[in-house]
């Protein structure tokens, strides 16, 4: 898992950076992929098919990879359950799993809805065909929508970064970054012979690409028992990705999202935290003043994994975004959601599972308001606040509530670099119906070196 996380963190940079050095190569559209069911379907089933070798003959706690008809038979008879494996494996192994099934079917020719169904079949083959543990409502719903999540987030950032007129060390470093964001999509370049042939024109989907990626220096917080603690330096990546407020005639799923991520190792700060948005569905209006709206339906994929607290939530609903000049140069950028949250975790500090599950399951719902001040001598000021309610289905019964608020400021000091300070908070109110109550809070101010794109 950190090794993985490393090479997603390089191969996100990279990604950034060579989408956005050939501002000249903005693509809409692109010629469209034969569409290759067959193939499709058999690198779904194959990627199931090595996932399960793997862990069936080189893992050593493989009991669970010992399959036969009769395993089959009796998961299909016993039905659904909740699994007991760790919140990391569940709310991001799993997710990235399905974007494997959901590529299977992007890069072979399938639109965003045709890929989706992938997800779910991928996933109902693996619960009730390759372990012989029972399949368990929470992987079929993360597999299924968060592999659709990150698989559209995966395929049009590779999408980004690829370019068939390059040549020698920068279209090997190209392919290379893009298979490392998109491994299923590389693998099919690299079969198909894509991945060497040169053409004279723009043909992968390229839409704009903005934000930032800063270094935190270290710094404190208070925490546990309210005891102060130095913090580890800090990675984070904010990026806009597509027009929110240009009127598109036939806007599609992900043409617009937002991606934040920042990870440190510090003994009581955040480990690894992913905020994502991704519009599904919308319309733009455009009213006075030069003021421009998104309004519509959107995919939210949260992973907020502490030390000390962990919460995890896949939702969707209405979300509103707006855009206002407020004169001399400033502007307001800002947005509201409300979506119910269809599978979340909350910590659990009383009941922890054999594979060392110390979280509970349920639904809720989640709510969420943002907005940035920009200046282009001045810099930017960017308020984010999430709030999360999730009532427990299985685990300690009760509900959990979160607040996560941060606020940032960025002052640009040449070209685009930029030095700014970051606050953030967590606290969270934990109500059981069968414990005592849990308050923790987790502040922390620390320094930004922040290069901006």
């Amino acid at each position: 898992m950190k090794k993985y996380s490393v090479w997603f963190l390089i191969g996100f940079i990279q990604a950034l950076l060579a989408g956005t050095q050939d501002s000249t190569a903005v693509s809409y559209s692109i010629p469209a992929t034969p569409r290759r069911p067959l193939i499709a379907v058999g690198e779904m089933m194959a990627a199931n098919a090595v996932v399960w070798g793997f862990n069936r003959y080189i893992r050593e706690d493989n009991y669970s990879f010992f399959i036969s008809w009769r395993t089959v038979e009796a998961n299909l008879r016993h039905g659904m359950e909740w699994d007991p494996n760790k919140f990391s494996v569940n709310f991001f192994a799993h997710p990235f799993h399905g974007s494997i099934y959901f590529n299977a079917a992007r890069s072979n020719g399938f639109n965003f809805w045709e890929s989706a169904p992938f997800s779910l079949a991928g996933s109902l083959m693996w619960e009730f065909f390759m372990e012989s543990e029972y399949a368990s409502y929470n992987d079929l719903v993360m597999t299924t929508f968060g592999g659709i999540a990150l698989g559209e987030t995966f395929h049009r950032l590779s999408e980004q970064i690829l370019d068939d007129r390059a040549r020698g060390f920068n279209r090997v470093w190209r392919e290379f970054t893009a298979l490392v964001i998109n491994p299923m999509g590389g693998f099919n370049r690299l079969v198909s012979g894509q991945m060497f042939r040169t053409t004279s024109s723009v043909n992968h989907l390229r839409l704009p690409i903005t934000g930032y990626f800063a270094f935190g220096s270290a710094g404190r917080t208070e925490g546990i028992s309210n005891q102060a603690s130095r913090l580890n330096p800090a990675f984070e990546l904010t990026l806009h990705y597509g027009h929110a407020f240009e009127k598109e005639r036939h806007r599609k799923p992900f043409d617009y999202f937002t991606f934040r991520m920042w990870t440190s190792r510090g003994e009581v700060e955040r480990n690894l935290t992913i905020l994502a948005r991704a519009n599904l569905v919308g319309k733009n209006l455009h009213t006075g003043a030069n003021q421009r709206h998104l309004i519509g339906i959107s995919q939210q994929f949260d992973y907020i994994d502490l030390e000390i607290f962990k919460i995890g939530a896949m939702s969707f609903g209405p979300e509103w975004l707006g855009h206002f000049p407020l004169g001399s140069d400033f502007s307001l950028v800002g947005g509201v959601y409300a979506g119910g949250i269809i599978m979340g975790a909350g910590s659990n500090e009383y009941v922890e599972s054999y594979q060392g599950r110390n979280y509970n399951f349920g639904w809720g719902f989640k709510t969420k308001a943002d907005f940035q001040i920009r200046h282009p001598r001045f810099g930017f000021l960017y308020f984010d606040h999430n709030f999360f309610y999730i009532d427990s289905r299985e685990g300690a019964p009760g509900h959990d509530r979160l607040h996560l608020t941060s606020v940032s400021y960025n002052f640009p000091v040449w070209h685009n670099l930029a030095v700014g300070a970051e606050y953030f908070n967590y606290y969270r109110n934990a109500h059981y119906d069968e414990y005592p109550d849990v308050k923790q809070s987790v502040n922390g101010f620390r320094g930004l070196f922040t290069v901006m794109f």
